[in-house]
């Protein structure tokens, strides 16, 4: 009787799969990355975000690989109770476009909330809450859960192409209701006595930086940012790494910042 029931567990499971159907996303995500019209690559962008989202309906969905869809990035956290789904695409202007969804486990239920630019992209600032109605488009790729006594919320940390001129990471937080509704921003970093929401490390386009996360000594690792001058100083489009390293420390649900680490090893 036992293996009966598992047999028509797998069956059942397979045919729900069976109805995710990714073919029209990959044609939509192709179209997308060879499209030179910055209208019709919205319009391709808003189709992804219709079709996924009712995808993203179906419970199934939140264990469904999505293989096919290579353009579309897919991470999920420590604890693997949440999914974030994300894209971008580029604009002629060197301005970047973005979708994205958040999926939440809870029990036996799935959650999805959409993330949604209400105009166009743009730069957060390091502290306040951010809705997922009012999101600034950003690459998620990697999230974690941070548990203190009965609090706990996630950090994904992300990269954004912001404009011609220069690309951000951040550091963003992630709280869920008891519903599994998403809000962005929670004030636990702290430096020098001042605590933000977020940590944002805005850089010159043509420079690269590291953002990482050392679970074992539960710190988050970053290139510090310097200008290439002394005068350049409130230009962020000047900075870039300059072979120190910083980090955030977690200790009681807060994160202290820490100057100069020693990064080797750690990354």
């Amino acid at each position: 009787m036992r293996k009966i029931i598992f047999i028509l567990s797998l069956f059942f499971a397979s045919l729900a799969q069976a109805e995710i159907k990714e073919e029209p996303l990959v044609l939509l995500f192709d179209s997308l990355r060879t499209c030179e019209k910055d209208s019709l690559k919205s319009e391709l962008s808003q189709k992804i975000h219709n079709q996924l989202g009712e995808i993203l309906q179906n419970p199934e969905s939140f264990r469904y690989p999505f293989d096919k869809l290579v353009n579309l990035g897919k991470i999920y956290s420590d604890d693997k109770k949440v999914r974030i789904y994300t894209w971008s695409y580029p604009y002629t202007d060197r301005t970047n476009g973005y979708g994205g969804f958040i999926q939440t486990l809870i029990k036996d239920k799935v959650v999805t909330t959409p993330l949604i630019i209400a105009q166009e992209a743009y730069r957060p600032n390091q502290q306040g809450r951010i809705n997922a109605s009012n999101w600034y488009g950003s690459l998620y790729y990697n999230l974690f859960l941070v548990k203190n006594r009965k609090e706990k919320y996630y950090v994904a940390l992300g990269w954004s192409g912001y404009n011609a001129a220069s690309d951000f990471k951040v550091i963003e937080t992630i709280t869920l209701d008891g519903k599994g509704n998403a809000s962005l921003g929670k004030m636990v970093f702290e430096k020098r006595g001042k605590n933000d929401s977020r940590i944002v490390l805005e850089y010159g386009a043509e420079a690269k930086i590291a953002l990482s996360y050392d679970p074992s000594a539960k710190r988050i690792i970053f290139d510090h940012l310097s200008p290439i001058e002394p005068g350049y100083k409130d230009l962020r489009v000047y900075y870039g790494p300059d072979f120190t390293y910083d980090a955030y420390n977690l200790k009681k649900g807060i994160w202290s910042l820490e100057e100069n680490i020693d990064a080797r090893n750690s990354r």
